[in-house]
């Protein structure tokens, strides 16, 4: 499906049902907004993620401009103010009150940046294996090397540095299989990588013009929304002293770290991870939705 959001057409997908039918008649779901990684990557490994969650909340997955099959837009329009306000008017074009989101990753960017910027609009937000938005490349490099040896804390190192497509090519093949936990992530990588639509130069333009210029970081004192952020205590990406960070800024924030767990929170801890998702929503989630638009 598609909706016109700021000038552009989003592609979305609908996992789960609106209202559960039981005994005691219709009972309302939970709408979760979830907003992929990335950048440069399309919503197919959030939905694969978060799966488990079908029969306890709506979940809603969109294409973010530049990405998968939504509307590649320019790149002028490639940043996160953007992404935010795309984010915002989404939920509003399809009916969502005071949503709740899920931002994974890049994604949790993305979200922070829209809580930030519109504090009145999230019911909450949910931050997963994200730093929401800074970076430590040091202590990335160092976990890389615990985790892959000095091999991948070069390649990491070289990508952090360059960020070309090279760099990023070896990148994705020495370092992006070590971001789980379990066994079996590498072919599962390159299934994952082989499902998704990917646009390298929305991910090259990102981190050579955004990155380094705009900090999310920055309006943390705008968020008043509830906030939880879940994170794996051995991401090589979002290094947990980094996170905790965050969390110490954002005042009244949940902070959920999973042992064992590295980039994908969801694979290697995908009980805990689940149930700290649906402990939260359900918490902040509003079902008393009013109805889509008949031109969504």
């Amino acid at each position: 499906m598609r909706v016109r959001v700021n000038g552009v057409s989003l592609w979305f997908e609908v996992s789960g049902p609106a209202l559960a039918l039981d005994d005691d008649g219709v009972r309302p779901l939970p709408t979760l907004v979830a907003v992929h990684g990335g950048p440069g990557v399309d919503h197919i490994s959030s939905r694969l993620n978060l799966e488990s969650l079908t029969g306890y909340a709506q979940v809603i997955f969109y294409d973010q401009r530049g990405h998968g099959r939504s509307d590649y837009s320019s790149a002028e329009h490639w940043n996160l103010r953007t992404w935010a306000s795309d984010l915002r008017g989404f939920c509003d074009a399809v009916g969502i009150h005071r949503p709740v989101v899920l931002g994974s990753s890049f994604g949790g960017f993305v979200a922070l940046t829209y809580a930030a910027l519109f504090p009145d609009h999230p019911g909450g937000v949910i931050l997963t294996n994200t730093t929401g938005g800074r970076t430590d490349y040091a202590r990335s490099v160092e976990l890389f090397r615990r985790l892959g040896g000095d091999q991948a804390a070069d390649v990491a190192a070289r990508d952090f540095a360059e960020k070309t497509e090279e760099s990023a090519a070896a990148f994705d093949r020495v370092c992006y299989p070590l971001y789980s936990a379990r066994p079996g992530y590498v072919e599962e990588a390159a299934w994952r990588t082989r499902l998704g639509i990917r646009t390298r130069e929305v991910n090259l333009h990102y981190w050579r013009y955004e990155e380094p210029h705009f900090d999310p970081w920055d309006l943390l004192p705008s968020v008043s929304c509830p906030v939880q952020i879940i994170a794996g205590e051995d991401d090589p990406i979002c290094p947990v002293e980094l996170v905790q960070d965050l969390a110490s800024r954002l005042p009244g924030s949940e902070l959920v770290r999973l042992t064992g767990a590295r980039h994908t929170v969801f694979r290697d801890q995908p009980e805990a991870a689940r149930d700290a998702v649906i402990r939260f929503i359900h918490k902040h989630a509003a079902t008393d939705q009013p109805n889509a638009p008949d031109d969504a």
